[in-house]
């Protein structure tokens, strides 16, 4: 039995009236003390009748414990006969429980790609009622994620863990990121920070270490123990590193012993040495265009003077500062990626032995571009310098020629990479002067409309070259007959001199995106390719045939791979090999990093909660006792049992209410204290210590 209201009144109303008696009560106060307290015990049995007490009488049921059941089927579960014993070692839970009369409800969560416990409490607990909730099991091998997300639900009841399978019968081998790079500086080393484990306890693994699916290096290294390697970034472009260790029979996976990682390579600095020569229009666009890169750091000199010529200007006139050729060519040439040569003029400012500096430089890995006018074809122009001519892929062989032309892309320029995706070529506009030249080797990307060559590529050792037979692209940049596109042509044509991977004429490339689609890209400029090789995870190669989309790339697609690595190989029609690699970014890269069973990962919300872990090793294996536990006993497990807090859960059947006095009974009080106060307060009433209730005292005065 208890009391409860039921107000006749809103209760601002109540407290309102209750309010106003007992102020007049304070002000009658001094005057009519009694009257005052006979005001308040009537205002206060007002109060109490508005209020509505009622006794309540009700019938309750008591309702049974309840238990969770939370099945792990992520994808680590799948190993061994984890799944077998999971289901068989649940089934034999839910019996033991309703044998005890305990509901059971069972949830699931996780997936091929995650398997977090915190989702799989959400939705469980939607299913039971929390009020009868007494345990929570947890089935799974404790390679779980979200566990500390899970703690915040302050579960009143204990969550257990037990871990399915065999922890003394299963092997593993796993390698993890403990620092994985994600970018790095041309020049500068990446740092690959990783950590080796083995369930067998080897002392030392051998690990090989990939990049773009080529072999750089194989050693032996200590197991448990952080490893650093250091890779030089010796080239811009996206990098698809890898790590991998050897397996061992009967391992519960081979999944988690490879791990690989992008890292994008970039410059810190393009460094490009501009030298003008004869002034002309074209300048300027040269300037503004590399200017405006942001990853151009461009030095430009103008050379307006020749060596022999005398400074004759007076103290306070402007002159021309010395070129300084052999602190540029001899001291600093190598901090350079491009030198561009543009309508220079031999004037000897800068010498035979400086310009032979300029070739070694490519020879070593630099590149030269000779943006070139009609200075090319009278004495003095650049390819007459012995020391510097032998690595220019054209020589001029008459006067320029001064004729309007549009230029147009040979059958290798639609294929180059610098001019393949330039667009509008039917609206570019025409060019008045160029060129003649023998092409004596190398690529011609773009000629006139009469088959003469206005861009020449070669490469030069392990350098670049080019050769711009026209200094007329400025025409482009004022837009002189419709214009064109000058700034990305001259954009596209130095990073190619700058080796920028994704300019690469003869390339293969591949992603692997989250779907497991893999696409394989092979970049070149024949007219067909032969087939690239690719392996999945490790396993045995596969032929795979590319199709040609655009003009110089091939591509091919395979799709629902399971995959989290593809290598990849070709061979090119000059006998090279390009190798290409695509890691999968993806949730169950991380759900294989681990498989082995622990606790750690279950630890929090079961430490939380009071709750403990327990093993079955085999489908048959014994589960422990379940115990009934106080709610206000602390530990909710210990050897060999798991315990259920008894929730003491009720249910109401039927209830009965009546009013703690009858209303008759309440009003009768209320009007009779209410008299009372007039009485005393009229003084037909009188109360004194001496006399005592004194009526019709008054008329008798």
């Amino acid at each position: 039995m208890s009391v409860d209201f039921t107000p006749l009144l809103p209760l601002w109303a109540i407290v309102a009236l209750g309010a106003v008696i007992l102020l007049t009560a304070a002000l009658r106060l001094r005057a009519q003390p009694i009257g005052a307290l006979l005001r308040v015990l009537m205002g206060a049995a007002a109060v109490l009748f508005l209020l509505g007490p009622e006794h309540v009488r009700q019938t309750f049921d008591n309702l049974p414990n309840q238990a969770l059941i939370l099945l792990d089927q992520s994808a680590s579960m799948e190993l061994g006969q984890r799944a077998a014993i999971r289901d068989a070692s649940a089934e034999r839970l839910r019996e033991t429980l309703e044998a005890d009369g305990v509901e059971v409800a069972t949830a699931r969560f996780g997936d091929g790609q995650s398997s977090d416990v915190s989702e799989g409490l959400v939705d469980g607990l939607a299913s039971v009622n929390r009020d009868q909730l007494g345990a929570v099991f947890v089935l799974t091998d404790g390679q779980v994620a979200g566990a500390e997300g899970a703690t915040p639900l302050d579960l009143p009841v204990p969550v257990h863990g037990i871990l399915t399978g065999a922890q003394d019968q299963e092997q593993d081998r796993r390698i993890a990121w403990v620092q994985e790079p994600r970018f790095g500086l041309v020049g500068e080393e990446v740092s690959l920070q990783f950590r080796i484990e083995d369930s067998a306890g080897a002392p030392t693994i051998p690990v090989t270490l990939r990049v773009d699916g080529e072999t750089i290096l194989s050693r032996a290294v200590p197991v448990g123990e952080d490893v650093t390697i250091n890779l030089p970034a010796d080239r811009p472009g996206e990098r698809v590193i890898e790590l991998g260790i050897e397996t061992v029979p009967n391992e519960l996976t081979t999944r988690n012993n490879a791990i690989s990682t992008r890292v994008n390579v970039i410059r810190d600095r393009l460094r490009v040495l501009l030298i003008s020569g004869e002034p002309h229009a074209g300048e300027r666009v040269w300037r503004n265009v590399l200017k405006s890169d942001p990853a151009v750091d461009l030095v430009h000199f103008t050379i307006l003077k020749p060596a022999d010529k005398v400074a004759a200007a007076g103290p306070d006139d402007l002159n021309l500062i010395p070129f300084p050729s052999r602190e540029l060519f001899l001291d600093k040439l190598q901090e350079f990626n491009v030198v561009i040569f543009d309508r220079y003029t031999y004037r000897g400012v800068i010498s035979s032995f400086e310009l032979a500096e300029v070739a070694r430089f490519v020879d070593e890995g630099g590149a030269v571009l000779i943006a070139a006018g009609p200075e090319l074809t009278v004495g003095g122009g650049l390819t007459e310098q012995p020391a510097l001519s032998y690595i220019l892929p054209a020589l001029p062989n008459g006067e320029a020629i001064q004729e309007s032309f549009v230029p147009t892309l040979t059958d290798l320029g639609g294929r180059h990479p610098i001019t393949s995706s330039l667009t509008g070529r039917e609206d570019w506009g025409r060019w008045l002067r160029a060129i003649p030249s023998t092409v004596r080797r190398g690529n011609v990307l773009m000629e006139t409309e009469d088959g003469q060559p206005l861009l020449v590529t070669d490469r030069v050792g392990e350098g670049r070259v080019a050769m711009l037979l026209s200094d007329h692209l400025w025409l482009w940049a004022r837009g002189f007959d419709g214009g064109g596109p000058h700034r990305e042509f001259l954009r596209r044509l130095v990073h190619w001199l700058m080796a920028e991977p994704e300019l690469e004429e003869e390339a293969l490339t591949a992603n692997l995106d989250a779907e497991g689609n893999l696409t394989v890209t092979r970049r070149t400029l024949s007219d067909q390719v032969g087939d690239v090789m690719a392996s999945l995870d490790g396993a045995a190669p596969e032929a795979l045939t590319l199709e040609e989309r655009l003009p110089g790339q091939f591509s091919a697609t395979v799709g629902g791979t399971d995959a989290d690595r593809a290598t990849l190989e070709t061979a090119t029609s000059g006998g090279d090999v390009l190798t290409a690699a695509a890691v999968r970014e993806r949730g169950a890269s991380s759900e294989f990093s681990a498989v082995t069973l622990t606790r750690e990962a279950l630890a929090p919300i079961v430490s939380a909660t009071g709750g403990g872990f327990a093993a079955a090793e085999s489908s048959s294996a014994p589960l422990p006792r379940l115990r009934t536990v106080s709610p206000s006993r602390g530990e909710k497990s210990g050897r060999g049992w798991l315990g259920i807090t008894d929730r003491n859960a009720r249910a109401i059947l039927s209830e009965e209410r009546a009013p703690l006095l009858p209303r008759w009974a309440s009003l009768l009080i209320i009007a009779g204290l209410l008299l009372l106060a007039w009485l005393v307060e009229s003084g037909r009433l009188t109360i004194t210590r001496e006399q005592g209730v004194n009526l019709g005292a008054a008329q008798a005065a």
